[in-house]
């Protein structure tokens, strides 16, 4: 998997129900983990099995948080990112996604001023939480493969909609946008909410990201 905030650390569960409309714990394993560019690649075996394996009108979840942090269902921590219903007579693996319902997206338009030497930037998004708000950053990398910020720029604030509109105008940009190399992310909170003592928070998970700075799609 990928588009996890890089180096984060997620709660995994087996869960009664389906992702529509999940139940108690039915099958704990360990967290796992993302590497340094934001993807998840590995094995966890859980210390307490179903005594009778896989069975129908299950789900696998993974939460934003550690298992340290989960909380109480409805809490930040214990808020399902990606999910799977089980189907125990499958032969292929699982495809996890996010839960069923309306999910962010948006589009981010880049103008380049090389007279000016400015890039205009303008991101609009919906599906948002009504009055949330998001930081937005340029990075170096791809939605799959993350690295560092290039450009901060303005937080997106939604509406009552859930539809947010934000334009950065950056000064002294040498050169134009390259057909790779970049992308953007629109993060769960705020710039103030993604990083407390120089570490990424909860907040810093990307909920819409996009490598071609044209059209943007949810993290997955």
């Amino acid at each position: 998997m990928v588009g996890f905030t890089p180096g984060s650390s997620h709660a995994m569960h087996i869960h009664q129900g389906s992702c529509a409309a999940q139940g108690d714990v039915q099958v704990p394993f360990p967290d796992v983990t993302a590497n340094d560019v934001g993807a998840i690649d590995t094995t966890v075996t859980s210390s307490q099995p179903a005594p009778d394996g896989l069975a129908a009108g299950t789900l696998l979840n993974i939460h934003l948080a550690p298992a340290a942090q989960l909380g109480d269902p409805g809490s930040l921590g214990y808020t399902p990112i990606s999910c799977a219903d089980v189907d125990p007579a499958a032969s292929a693996p699982l495809t996890m996604a996010p839960l069923p319902g309306q999910q962010p997206q948006g589009s981010a338009k880049l103008t380049y001023d090389p007279a000016n030497k400015t890039l205009g930037v303008d991101v609009t998004a919906s599906g948002l939480v009504a009055g949330s708000a998001h930081a937005v950053h340029i990075h170096l990398g791809s939605c799959d493969s993350q690295g560092a910020v290039k450009y901060p720029l303005n937080d997106l604030v939604a509406s009552p909609a859930g539809t947010a509109e934000a334009t950065t105008v950056i000064q002294n940009v040498d050169q134009a946008p390259p057909a790779s190399g970049w992308y953007l992310n629109v993060h769960l909170g705020s710039s103030s909410q993604i990083e407390e003592n120089g570490q990424p928070t909860l907040y810093f998970q990307p909920i819409i990201c996009g490598s071609q700075l044209t059209g943007l799609q949810r993290g997955r």
